[in-house]
């Protein structure tokens, strides 16, 4: 048996491997958790441990209650394949809690190795990124979106965690715990990565966590440097805000008020208008002068792909060949078409709507838009990011009903989903046949009601027992979780619970003596 000194080596070196590693991957991910777990097997002393756990009022056990009360509902799960492979993938929630709860607390010292490693992490996956975004490095996807940049996991989870970090740097350079031009610099780093995969979630998390920050600075204690972060995070709502205001106006914006509908294309085909959609396309109105069969013989001239077909981001290049001549002011019909060049041809193949360059956040933010007015028409959801999570919510919501109390046991969701979509009519196509998105759904389905009510108050119960020295990392993070939690499905796969549970821990079973200033 080693030493215990090597074994709490070992410890922070696993803890720091899994800082570095949440950000880069699955197979890191897991390994250092092994390690991790592993060590804690081998160095037995479970009397100290137990000890540890018992001083700590069993907070530790009643923590990773999140993983027991899901493995107690297992009997209840029709498929207990499908049930103990999300146990498997939920195995952080139960391994991080007792791991780490049943040590001693880490020393100032460990924990500048952990937030040190778990910076260079994120720094080394961002810039991973970025490469990618640039067709530098491979993507490991093809959607023709930016999404595909978002290579170590999904593009919520990853824009997600690198919003807590953006707040973690921000807090820490305040408390004078690293240097504050690079704080700076890292934070501003962040912030053009998150804008640039344009995840809305992240960004709205975003937005209230610097708003609770900003709350923080106004009442917390005396720093030569307050009044510097207040102004500056002040200017950085104002200027996002008018930024997004703008994105706003443009998008709503009609350049030809006053509608002239032709008769008839130089063709000869009578157009096709709807009186009633005012829907606009860089400000002219999109389902206006319409001649589709003379459109249709001209473009099969120029192009490969069908009329009838898919343009390369999966949508129908139709509709991306209407939105591409409405955005250039010009009519659908061959005399149109025939003023595109062959550059823009291959943007409509590519899925292009647009001809006006936009980044990817105005991108996100006029797509949301767009599907917000497709929604009042009750078009088709298909690959429309809100108008499909309604689809999965209403969905969920009748596989909950069907068993409300005790609900369908872990992967109960992943089962009864599927059922659903095959038992019912639905619009969506099966590549889009998704569970909830929505991690609160998720539970309600899996657990039923008293199954979430015992699932809440383990939450509720282990996060009030956070020290309040920490709450300007510790609030954040529930806010960002939250967020999360509502557009994913974020412990239904390994990162999301990894994340949730590593960052959760850490802060549950923090010393206020460890982060002193220095």
């Amino acid at each position: 048996m080693l030493k215990s000194t090597i074994h709490r080596k070992v410890y922070v070196f696993f803890i720091s491997c899994l800082a570095a590693s949440i950000s880069l991957g699955k197979l890191p991910m897991s390994l250092s958790l092994i390690g991790l777990t592993l060590n804690w097997l081998l160095e037995l002393d479970f009397q100290f441990k137990w000890k540890k756990i018992k001083d700590q009022k069993y907070l530790p056990i009643i923590f990773s209650g999140l993983f027991l009360i899901e493995l107690f509902w297992l009997p209840i799960s029709r498929d207990t394949t499908i049930g103990l492979n999300v146990l498997r993938i939920k195995l952080p929630l139960l391994l991080l809690p007792l791991t780490i709860g049943s040590c001693t607390r880490p020393s100032k010292r460990e924990w500048r190795l952990i937030i040190t490693t778990f910076f260079i992490g994120i720094l080394v996956s961002t810039i991973w990124v970025f490469l990618v975004s640039l067709d530098i490095l491979p993507t490991k996807k093809d959607s023709g979106t930016i999404r595909d940049a978002s290579i170590f996991m999904s593009h919520i989870r990853y824009s997600v965690l690198l919003s807590f970090s953006a707040i973690l740097v921000l807090s820490l350079a305040f408390k004078n715990l690293i240097n504050k031009v690079l704080a700076l610099v890292f934070f501003f780093w962040l912030f053009f990565l998150i804008f640039k995969l344009a995840t809305i979630t992240a960004i709205l998390g975003l937005s209230f966590a610097l708003l609770f920050l900003l709350a923080s600075l106004l009442f917390s204690f005396k720093n030569k440097f307050k009044t510097a972060y207040i102004l500056g995070i002040t200017i950085l709502f104002f200027l996002v805000g008018l930024y997004t205001s703008a994105i706003f106006n443009d998008f709503y914006h009609i350049k030809n008020k006053e509608r002239s509908f032709q008769t008839h294309s130089i063709g000869g085909e009578k157009y096709q208008h709807d009186f009633q959609d005012n829907a606009t396309e860089n400000g002219y109105y999109l389902w206006e002068n319409i001649a589709q069969k003379e459109l249709e013989r001209a473009w099969n001239r120029k192009s490969k792909i069908s009329l009838n077909s898919k343009d390369k981001k999966n949508q129908p290049i139709k509709a991306t060949l209407f939105r591409f001549l409405t955005s250039k002011g010009l009519n659908k019909d061959s005399v149109g078409l025939n003023k595109l060049t062959q550059n823009e041809i291959q943007k409509i193949e590519n899925g292009e709507t647009s001809f006006v360059k936009y980044n990817n956040f105005e991108k996100r933010v006029r797509s949301l838009l767009y599907q917000q007015e497709s929604r009042k028409k009750n078009s088709d959801p298909n690959n429309q990011t809100i108008n499909q999570r309604v689809v999965f919510w209403k969905a969920g919501l009748d596989i909950f009903l069907n068993q409300p109390l005790l609900g369908h046991g872990p992967g109960g969701a992943k089962t009864h989903y599927k059922t659903h979509y095959k038992n019912r009519n639905t619009n969506l196509k099966k590549s889009n046949q998704l569970l909830a998105h929505n991690q609160f759904i998720t539970q309600a389905i899996n657990l039923g009601v008293l199954g979430t009510i015992f699932w809440v108050s383990v939450l509720v119960y282990s996060f009030l027992k956070v020290e309040k020295e920490i709450f300007m990392f510790f609030i954040p993070y529930l806010i960002l979780m939250f967020f999360a939690f509502m557009s994913d499905d974020m412990l239904e796969v390994q990162a999301g619970a990894t994340i949730f549970s590593f960052f959760g821990t850490l802060m549950l079973f923090y010393d206020s003596k460890s982060l002193d200033d220095s």
